[in-house]
Formats: C-alpha cells, structure tokens, sequence
C-alpha cells in the first residue's frame, strides 16, 4: 500500500516509485527499500510525518503517495 493511505505504525519499505532524483533524495536522507520505518503521523490536508533511524521526515503527499509499504512483522 502506498505510505499516504497508511495508518501510524511500523513498516517496511517494499518499493518507491520515483525517478532518480527522487530516488537518491530519499537514499540520501535514510529512507531505502528494505528500511523499517514507523509512521508517526498523518496529516489530510499536510505532510505524513514518519521516523527512520531515528530521525524524523516530513514528506509531501505525492512523495508518500510513490513510497509502497508493507507491515513490518
């Protein structure tokens, strides 16, 4: 499921549906396929507020939107 329709919890990144550029971005700031990540918050209307190793990310909802997640068990 894409990590915009995701409930607070933790999760593991299964793909990220991006260009390159988006890519090495989230690479850059933590965030690759296989990480665990916990959402902390979703926002309707603003960013999806998640943390990975702990550091906290906001990302916009098309960015979210490109990141497919799967529960972490």
């Amino acid at each position: 499921m894409p990590l915009s329709m995701a409930t607070p919890g933790i999760y593991r990144v299964k793909a990220i549906n991006g260009g390159r550029t988006m890519l090495k971005r989230l690479t850059d700031m933590g965030l690759r396929i296989g990480s665990i990540l916990q959402v902390v918050s979703i926002n309707p209307f603003g960013p999806v507020i998640v943390q990975v190793n702990n550091t906290r990310l906001a990302l916009g909802k098309s960015v979210a939107h490109r990141i497919i997640v799967e529960g972490a068990e």
